[in-house]
């Protein structure tokens, strides 16, 4: 026979080595209990024989060794409570360690974005075509006779431009809700046209008021645009499908102007250069909702709108050149103002996501962009006197206005 120690003291184990006697140990075990237990028994209580668990993957504690006390207390430290009554973030019940945090406070946010354990980072990269439609509505050449208009602004349709969209998202798993910074480019607009037949004017009321009278046998006219810009977002989730988004946003448009023509009748031949330049920075808050249209297993289809009003800090150069013998030189004026006009900026997208692999996604989309409020070089050709030796005067119009439309091709990755 053996014997070894309970966990608790006081509390043994018997053991048998040779079997043959075991049925005479417990039989003899039963009778001395049975009488014990007739001897010293109490009434039965059931509160004292209760036992009570608060806690059953962890705690330490002791059962007691009175013999005459049944009941089993845990002490697990208060994890039990804790785990009954987790705090938030920001009134969400699935973050519990930032119970007081206010997401409009600068030091909070900055916390919310350094510590925020069920959040992801998205990062996207595109590739943009864009166009532009034409400018308003202003004659710019006619015929030598002036009976036969040749050229308008709103024929100069531009060529395709590219550039690249970079977005990144600070994304909450749990609430949806979302930070972005963008930044957006596309270059190099192109419009030109090449005039080749002999005997041309330019259209009342001339350009800078100069009506040059003397016909131009040829002539090359070309307007060139770009337009970048750097937007931040907060995203809300309102449903399952839905959020708000309200942020900040600066858009920059250049654009300009370049008439270039030759009198070759006379000798020496003629050169004339009339030259404008607006460039417009567009700094405004926006507002919007983002959707999403479509989620099958295969394929995301999102959409975007926004639209804010802007103060808009624009500026006009213009520049003439000439070298007539009856009057050479160069006459140049530039007007500033700031705020130039309050301007306004849409913007509409859609976009579809295709998954290459779990945090990898194929994106394609369409995106169009509008500004109005804002000065264009062919508005500016009616409102500047510039005649070299003569005193330059100008004036700046911001009553322009422009449509962009595109596609972009990119990724989407997830971290």
């Amino acid at each position: 026979m053996y014997q070894s120690r309970h966990p608790n003291p006081g509390v043994y184990v018997l053991g048998v080595r040779d079997t043959s006697g075991l049925l005479a140990v417990l039989m003899a075990s039963a009778m001395v209990a049975a009488v014990a237990g007739g001897a010293f028994a109490e009434p039965f209580d059931a509160s004292d024989r209760s036992v009570s668990v608060l806690a059953e993957d962890s705690f330490q504690g002791s059962v007691a060794a009175d013999a005459g006390a049944t009941s089993v207390t845990i002490d697990d430290g208060g994890m039990a409570d804790a785990a009954r009554a987790p705090t938030s973030v920001f009134g969400d019940p699935c973050y519990p360690d930032s119970a007081d945090c206010d997401p409009w406070r600068l030091g909070d946010c900055l916390a919310y974005l350094r510590c925020h354990k069920n959040a992801c980072w998205i990062g996207r990269a595109d590739a943009l075509l864009m166009w532009r439609n034409a400018p308003p509505t202003r004659p710019l050449i006619d015929t030598a006779a002036g009976d036969t208009p040749v050229l308008n602004a709103n024929q100069l349709d531009s060529t395709t431009a590219a550039g690249p969209r970079f977005s990144i998202f600070r994304e909450d798993y749990c609430t949806g809700n979302a930070w972005e910074v963008t930044y957006l480019r596309a270059a190099n607009f192109r419009s030109q046209r090449v005039l080749s037949t002999p005997q041309y004017a330019l259209a009342p009321p001339g350009i800078y008021n100069n009506t040059n009278l003397q016909p131009f046998d040829t002539g090359t006219v070309n307007l060139g645009s770009m337009f970048q810009g750097i937007e931040t977002n907060h995203y809300r989730r309102v449903t399952q499908n839905v959020r708000f988004l309200a942020g900040f946003r600066w858009i920059q448009w250049q654009e300009q102007f370049t008439l270039q023509d030759q009198v070759t009748s006379v000798d020496p031949v003629i050169n004339d250069l009339y030259q404008t330049k607006c460039v417009n920075d567009l700094y405004g808050g926006q507002i919007g909702a983002d959707a999403r249209l479509l989620s099958l297993s295969w394929l995301r289809v999102d959409s975007v709108v926004k639209a804010g009003a802007y103060y808009n800090n624009a500026v006009q150069s213009s520049f003439y050149t000439t070298d007539d013998s009856t009057n050479p030189g160069t006459a140049s004026i530039a007007v500033g103002q700031s705020p130039a006009s309050c301007g306004f900026v849409g913007e509409v997208g859609i976009n579809g996501a295709i998954p290459i692999t779990s945090c990898l996604d194929f994106r394609i989309g369409y995106l169009a962009l509008w500004l109005s409020g804002i000065a264009q070089p062919t508005q500016q050709l009616s409102g500047q006197t510039l005649t070299p030796g003569f005193a330059a005067s100008g004036s700046l119009n911001t009553n322009g206005g422009v449509l962009l439309q595109g596609v972009s091709i990119g990724l989407e990755g997830r971290w």
